[in-house]
């Protein structure tokens, strides 16, 4: 016959030697006590521990003790508290005949540790990516727009066009008048005097015939008049 007073009794007093500071007695008979759970790697600033409530049963080790899970520092999502207290009962089962206490508290202690490591590694992916987020778009706003080919080449056009007129504007240049590159008939007579005479024939009856002749002397003595002034021009500034 299993003396369960005494199991339990040896195995209080081996918790109280592996957690001398830890273990706290709350009753001798039944025996009854809590664990303080310290993982062994904390979360920045925020610190958490558990304490582990057991209550030994009559027939324990040959049956689960009652047993509870609270937070003594720290709050962890109510998902990852289960997930530790599901470890933790699993463990207790798989020792049933047993002393199982010191399984239990090894197992939530590793749940712990654990739990934090992964929040804390998916809290630095989410700071890290926020970070790249915020650099790639710094970096487009310094980059401005992508310069591609069609863009440059319509850069370059407009440009060159800017530059042309510039330098039309400094170098007194006027725009071409159509008008002004049009010869004058007295240019046209004088390049070609048959043109006055093809005219002739197509000049109907009763039409004033014109006497080319009279042209002709009429300009050789204009020719002679501005000649004759140009002379007194320069006899003038002569005697000055």
């Amino acid at each position: 016959m299993t003396d369960y007073k005494e199991e339990q009794a040896n195995e209080l007093e081996a918790l109280q030697s592996i957690y001398p500071d830890e273990y706290e007695e709350i009753s001798s008979d039944p025996g009854e006590f809590t664990i303080l759970i310290v993982p062994d790697e904390q979360d920045g600033d925020d610190t958490y521990t558990l304490k582990l409530h057991v209550k030994y049963t009559e027939t324990y080790p040959d049956s689960l003790p009652e047993f509870s899970l609270d937070f003594e520092e720290g709050e962890l999502e109510q998902e990852d508290f289960d997930t530790i207290m599901k470890k933790v009962t699993e463990s207790a089962e798989e020792a049933i005949g047993m002393g199982m206490v010191f399984s239990m508290a090894s197992t939530a202690k590793d749940a712990l540790t654990e739990i934090i490591q992964v929040n804390m590694a998916r809290r630095e992916k989410e700071e890290h990516e926020q970070l790249q987020r915020e650099m790639e778009e710094e970096e487009r706003k310094r980059a401005g727009t992508k310069v591609t080919v069609e863009v440059f080449m319509k850069w370059k056009t407009a440009f060159d066009a800017e530059m042309a007129e510039k330098e039309r504007i400094e170098k007194g240049l006027k725009k071409e008048d159509p008008k002004a590159l049009k010869p004058t008939g007295r240019q046209l007579f004088e390049r070609d005097h048959s043109l006055a005479k093809s005219d002739a024939t197509f000049m109907e009856e009763g039409d004033v015939d014109v006497d080319i002749a009279l042209f002709e002397r009429e300009l050789v003595i204009s020719d002679d008049e501005d000649e004759n002034e140009n002379d007194v021009l320069r006899n003038i500034r002569a005697s000055d």
